[in-house]
């Protein structure tokens, strides 16, 4: 490969991460915001739309997402079943929450590509963010955080275990070379 082929092939896979983490970002924003069971679904549907007609890495990243999608349900249901999550009348975690998830999964073979092989830094970065996430998106919505203290560290342990294994299988399923 040539010094110019490696340099163009370097900012397209820079900008496959900046179009992910800002596709991202909206999406969450627009879901959490709305806490509608029909604009979460639409937004997720139209997030994955965008994402495989861009940058997306085909049936490989499809499977990935699906399986995160089961996976991240049945966490948010054990949430809101042990009572860490709560959210007014209901007992389940919303549709709206689930449509986080085929969201989410997007990023882990763009955004959060380059922590696949650093595990420590994906645990410390999943247990942040991925419990800084349901902070601000409690913060933002009718959905509650039991205990402030024990809830937000049952969140992080979660992440903090999920988010590197996620990482792992991402890594595993969708080899970089099929970027």
């Amino acid at each position: 490969m040539t010094l110019l082929e490696n340099t163009v092939l370097r900012r397209s896979r820079t900008m496959d991460v900046v179009t992910n983490a800002i596709f991202f970002n909206i999406s969450w924003f627009v879901i959490v915001v709305t806490q509608s069971a029909l604009i979460g679904p639409a937004q997720a549907v139209l997030h994955l739309l965008l994402h495989f007609w861009l940058i997306g890495r085909g049936v490989a990243e499809l499977r990935l997402i699906a399986v995160v999608l089961v996976l991240g349900i049945g966490v948010d249901q054990l949430m809101f079943a042990s009572g860490v999550l709560s959210a007014p009348g209901v007992s389940l975690a919303p549709v709206w929450l689930s449509c986080l998830w085929p969201v989410f999964a997007t990023t882990l073979c763009h955004a959060f590509r380059g922590f696949h092989d650093r595990t420590v830094l994906a645990v410390l970065l999943g247990a942040f963010g991925g419990a800084g996430s349901y902070v601000a998106g409690a913060r933002l919505s009718e959905v509650d955080i039991a205990s402030p203290v024990i809830g937000t560290l049952v969140l992080a342990l979660v992440w903090g275990v999920l988010f590197p294994l996620l990482l792992k299988l991402a890594a595993h399923w969708v080899p970089e070379h099929e970027a």
